[in-house]
């Protein structure tokens, strides 16, 4: 590895963007008008939090999946660390003080404390979108819509330190991650998660139906 390499993947940056998440702005007019209302009203600006609640039916990981969320376990919890299904869980969404939005997941495997997952989506500088995890590792998204699905994909890892970013490299796990967030009707949704490494193949899955809450805070 020379020099240029080194430095191309350790880059002095300014911090992140302090502007709020729009999804609307990212997927622009008419992707975000494909979308059905109750997805759109989930995803529009919160200023007030909401809460989800359902079932996953399949958490689950391969050994390497289950390797890396024990080791992830030393840094936070950016993953899932157990497996199982028709697992109880709740969503909370909510907005953080520089803008980003938070999605808590709290899983409630069977015979286990509560497992807390926590990601802030945020914009980066440039004005795209990322997700903050655990240790200062944040995750670049690419977001839009097709048939009605909203879909987040990574398209890169890296560490921010504030005055500096160091990118994982493209052939180290998770590998590509993919949420889609699909629309049920009758004021329920499917969140879909598939983590897949080039090498390594499917390393996380999970999948379950959630309903809106009955209150006001779920039509903003």
């Amino acid at each position: 590895m020379n020099a240029s390499t080194v430095m191309a993947r350790l880059r002095v940056r300014p911090a992140d963007h302090p502007a709020s998440v729009s999804v609307r702005t990212l997927l622009g007019e008419t992707a975000w008008f494909s979308l059905a209302a109750t997805a759109r009203a989930r995803f529009a600006d919160h200023t007030a939090s909401a809460e989800y609640r359902g079932v996953f039916e399949e958490v689950r990981a391969s050994l390497a999946g289950r390797l890396l969320a024990i080791c992830c376990r030393l840094i936070g919890t950016p993953v899932a660390p157990f497996t199982g299904t028709n697992v109880p869980a709740t969503v909370k969404v909510f907005t953080t003080p520089d803008g980003g939005t938070a999605w808590q997941r709290i899983y409630e495997f069977p015979g286990r404390e509560p497992c807390v997952v926590e990601s802030i989506k945020r914009l980066s500088r440039e004005g795209t979108l990322i997700e903050a995890l655990p240790a200062c590792l944040r995750m670049a998204l690419d977001v839009y819509a097709r048939d009605g699905v909203l879909h987040f994909v990574s398209n890169a890892y890296y560490f921010d330190f504030g005055w500096m970013r160091i990118r994982v490299l493209d052939w180290l796990p998770p590998g590509t991650t993919h949420v889609e967030h699909i629309d049920l009707g009758n004021g329920s949704f499917r969140f879909t998660m598939r983590v897949r490494h080039r090498w390594l193949g499917e390393v996380f899955y999970q999948t379950g139906c959630f309903r809106d809450p009955a209150t006001p805070s779920a039509s903003r």
